[in-house]
């Protein structure tokens, strides 16, 4: 029996942030090959259809998955071919008693440089887009969001795909059928599948139509492992998987997410919008580690280039480093904090500027500053042995992160730039004082550090401590609030 659904384009529609949130996933059968859902509305707001209306009306170009209140995932090249035609995007959802309309606001993707033709960049078929509500909110029903899941599914892993395939329009009104197909996973590559398919992706036996392209594809329990990008009459199909999303980042639709300047799935998951399974970290210096099965390693390493893969085997296993840091953790600290003050002094390459500017302090107050020094006011916070390599001569190099939980900047300008300036001095600095026509100031940063260390066991000594990146942890702005 078919369903007739139809919306009314609205203004931006508050009410997004108020509905309820659901996970719950469809039941899905063991059977391989494609075939109809039971129902245009089964996957709710999760299963999203990319659409462009022209003078004929609504046409189904491609599919989606929501993953968060106006977050969803698709194919870039879905969203490449409206940008060929000159459409712009809009995204649907289907509800029992209605439709849900999306507009896009904004949108992300990686590209990797071509591996022969210098110059050329190959994008991910995997787009990040945040979308506004632009239709009644059907408050009624909850909003429907997939849950990801971060892995490398397993060779003869059975997975779903679904999406909407692409049907005829007639007097103004589109047709549109949702599928599903299911089959078992022959190959991965997480290194991506030439220049076409540049990212982690895997080939799976099934079949996949037209319009399913960026629909998502779940494991077992409905998790979300990546979207549709490509097939060939009756399989394989290609699939992206979701591991780049992670790092895009783009404007939040609701006020939880646009609290921030832009925000990432992470982020969606720290605030309880977004689930995400599997093991996942984001580093202070913005790497994303993720732990995977042992099955999931060996298919790793079976399907990549060796001389691509960094090997995780650390000199030091878990006892070990247990043990190195008990005996020598006092003095790595002790090596590490002097060596990031020395750094931070020094009048060559001290990234004085770039921390201060980071919190604000404009460039004239900058470039007044005449003299300056660092003190590590309060020690090593969180420190972190992250790899560790031994050498042939004995030696071991040392991958490691720590923080200084609180630097002192002293800075002297003179008399006169201060005045000029003093309400921006005053407004990042304190303990002033006035000597001789110089005034000295102190600002207080918590700077972070990631850095390759040599250790000699035979001396016992620490050296060579070569910085690989620098941070600081900017503190969240208050609001001021009026009171009378």
């Amino acid at each position: 029996m078919s369903e007739q659904h139809s919306f009314k384009v609205t203004e931006d529609n508050p009410l997004l942030a108020d509905l309820k949130l659901s996970w719950s996933s469809m039941v899905f059968s063991s059977d391989d090959g494609i075939g109809p859902m039971r129902s245009l509305h089964e996957a709710g707001d999760s299963l999203v259809a990319v659409v462009y209306f022209d003078d004929d009306g609504p046409s189904f170009l491609g599919s989606g998955v929501m993953v968060a209140p106006g977050l969803l995932l698709t194919a870039t090249h879905v969203l490449d071919e409206l940008r060929a035609m000159e459409k712009h995007p809009i995204f649907l959802t289907f509800l029992p008693t209605g439709a849900r309309g999306w507009l896009a606001k904004e949108s992300r993707n990686s590209v990797r440089e071509s591996k022969y033709e210098e110059g050329k960049t190959n994008p991910s078929d995997l787009t990040l887009v945040s979308c506004t509500l632009n239709s009644d909110a059907l408050a009624e029903y909850p909003l429907n969001l997939g849950a990801l899941r971060v892995g490398l599914p397993l060779v003869g892993e059975r997975l779903w795909a679904f999406g909407f395939r692409h049907c005829f329009v007639e007097d103004g009104v589109a047709s549109v059928s949702p599928m599903v197909s299911s089959g078992l996973v022959t190959a991965a590559f997480p290194q991506g599948r030439g220049e076409r398919m540049p990212a982690p992706c895997i080939e799976v036996d099934m079949d996949t139509m037209g319009g399913m392209s960026g629909g998502p594809v779940v494991d077992s329990d409905g998790n979300v492992i990546g979207v549709v990008s490509s097939s060939f009459d009756g399989g394989p199909s290609y699939v992206t998987l979701i591991w780049d999303a992670l790092n895009y980042r783009v404007g939040g639709t609701v006020p939880a997410l646009m609290k921030y300047e832009n925000v990432s799935l992470l982020t969606s998951k720290a605030l309880g919008l977004t689930r995400i399974k599997g093991s996942v970290e984001r580093k202070p210096w913005g790497d994303i580690v993720f732990t995977l099965s042992e099955g999931e390693m060996e298919l790793m390493k079976l399907s990549s280039d060796p001389s691509a893969i960094k090997s995780n085997n650390k000199f030091l296993k878990n006892d070990q480093l247990d043990e190195f840091i008990d005996k020598w953790g006092y003095d790595l600290e002790h090596a590490a904090s002097n060596a990031a003050i020395e750094c931070l002094g020094s009048v060559s390459n001290s990234p004085i500027q770039k921390f201060l500017g980071a919190v604000g302090v404009p460039l004239d107050c900058l470039k007044s500053i005449q003299s300056f020094s660092a003190i590590d006011f309060e020690g090593v916070e969180d420190p972190e042995i992250y790899s560790s390599e031994q050498f042939n001569d004995g030696t071991i190099k040392l991958g490691y992160y720590f923080e200084l939980l609180s630097v002192v900047w002293v800075v002297q300008v003179s008399e006169e730039d201060y005045h000029a300036h003093e309400m921006d001095f005053d407004s990042h600095f304190y303990n002033k004082e006035l000597k001789d026509g110089v005034v000295s100031l102190e600002a207080f940063q918590r700077c972070l550090f990631k850095a390759d260390v040599i250790f000699n066991p035979e001396i016992e000594e620490f050296s060579d401590v070569k910085f690989v990146w620098m941070g600081i942890r900017i503190p969240n702005k208050r609001v001021k609030k009026n009171t009378q």
